[in-house]
């Protein structure tokens, strides 16, 4: 009896368990890779807000660390003020961890803006954003940190 006990009980802590979903990586990658794309499209301050979470921090060279979407939304308008002031970026490599549940990039970036003549003026950067998959399944960035890079030309 004892050992139909224990036979019972190795059944039940086998096959009773729940084993996790596998998580599709490439999919998840593939949805963080359109949602980046689809972010750099955006031409409003309310536009780019909505991919940074309400937590997220902005680390840019020269500038403090920016914590939030009250903060990072005045960093936007600031920016906006800027004449000719433009940006996009390109992500170039992903990664989502196997629980399915953070991310992060691999990004080139290109920061335009008129000098004092009107000049367009262009700077690139790297880039590596960090992405949290949100409730409603679509992934929102945390973190957004970038550094000039003088060995980029193109976002391409």
């Amino acid at each position: 009896m004892k050992y139909l006990f224990l036979i019972v009980m190795c059944f039940a802590l086998l096959f009773g368990c729940e084993q996790p979903e596998a998580v599709d990586r490439e999919a998840e990658g593939e949805k963080i890779m359109a949602a980046s794309r689809e972010w750099a499209k955006s031409e409003k301050a309310e536009d780019y807000l909505k991919f940074w979470t309400e937590d997220a921090l902005v680390m840019s060279p020269g500038q403090p660390t920016y914590r939030g979407h009250g903060e990072i939304s005045e960093m936007l308008r600031e920016s906006e003020s800027i004449p000719g002031f433009q940006v996009d970026w390109e992500p170039q490599e992903v990664y989502v961890s196997e629980s399915g549940d953070l991310a992060y990039l691999i990004e080139k970036s290109a920061f335009s803006m008129d000098d004092s003549t009107g000049n367009k003026l262009t700077e690139y950067h790297k880039a590596v954003t960090i992405w949290k998959k949100q409730e409603d399944g679509s992934w929102k960035c945390v973190v957004d940190i970038m550094n000039p890079d003088p060995s980029i030309s193109s976002l391409r």
